[in-house]
């Protein structure tokens, strides 16, 4: 984390999040709907399910914050790639909707011309979400939480989304009425891919997925420096959401004495909970070498 604000904005960012995405799905829904505009009202169909999906992650975040007991000794970390799942859900659904009914308009040929208040709510939205995007990504680079990051992810889909509903519009002032369906089917289309990629990152989290490797550099490093350490054997890691649970075995001299090898590992342990940053637990074994 390099800043101590971090964990301060870390709290805060999910509930803005919220907030923010739900005012931005109500505001998209209701102008596109009084302008006519398919393509902001798909917007706003997206901009709901981040709202959903920023709910969800809110929640993971507070379970996820609680700390291990006995029935659960590696902690609730993993909730956030539950919620993930949960929010590439919801995503895929929104998706669904916007292409239906874009097909549906396409095959009845109803083009309504928008409105020009539809060209300024939609620069409006591309602020708002872009600013969301900035504000979630921070938070979540620094806390490494793929929770946060995912719902920072969605924001740069929603700003990238608008800018499509934002080509579509103009295209369709310029005397090109299809335009502003198709910026509806290309926002969907966009929305399917993101989910679908949200969907993996969270399978690959709930399968034990390895921190990160300069992670276990640190790791490496911070073990080594223990006097009496003969190497490291192996070391295993696995991402609990924001944090890593480490599994590793050092090589100590067998000529040693049963409390010498405890004294060490147990130096192992303090040295890495307390010099690296993100790693919530650690067991070590150790292994006799000549």
């Amino acid at each position: 984390m390099k800043y101590s604000e971090c964990l301060k904005c870390g709290q805060s960012s999910p509930r803005w999040s919220f907030f923010g995405n739900t005012l931005a799905a109500l505001f998209k829904v209701l102008v596109g709907t009084l302008t006519g505009s398919k393509g902001l009202v798909a917007d706003g169909v997206h901009s709901a399910a981040d709202a959903m999906s920023s709910l969800f992650i809110l929640v993971a975040l507070k379970v996820a914050d609680k700390p291990h007991d006995e029935k659960h000794p590696y902690g609730y970390g993993k909730i956030e790639y539950f919620s993930t799942l949960c929010a590439s859900t919801f995503l895929f659904a929104g998706a669904g909707s916007i292409f239906v009914d874009a097909l549906r308009t396409f095959k009845e040929g109803v083009h309504d011309m928008p409105g020009n208040a539809a060209l300024l709510a939609t620069v409006i939205s591309l602020c708002f979400s872009y600013l969301m995007y900035i504000s979630n990504y921070c938070a979540g680079t620094q806390l490494s939480s793929p929770a946060m990051l995912a719902d920072a992810n969605e924001s740069k889909a929603d700003s990238i989304t608008s800018v499509a509903v934002l080509l579509g519009l103009i295209g369709a002032k310029m005397g090109y009425p299809n335009a502003d369906t198709i910026a509806a089917v290309i926002v969907s289309l966009f929305i399917f891919n993101m989910s679908v990629e949200m969907f993996l990152q969270g399978i690959s989290g709930l399968i034990d997925m390895s921190a990160d490797q300069d992670v276990v550099d640190e790791i490496v490093a911070a073990t080594l420096k223990i006097e009496g350490l003969a190497g490291i054997k192996s070391i295993k890691t696995r991402k609990m959401g924001q944090k890593s649970w480490v599994d590793l075995q050092i090589a100590v001299s067998k000529s040693l004495t049963v409390l010498e090898v405890h004294v060490i590992a147990e130096k192992v342990r303090e040295t890495v909970l307390t010099d690296v940053e993100g790693v919530s637990g650690i067991a070590v074994a150790t292994y006799p070498v000549d």
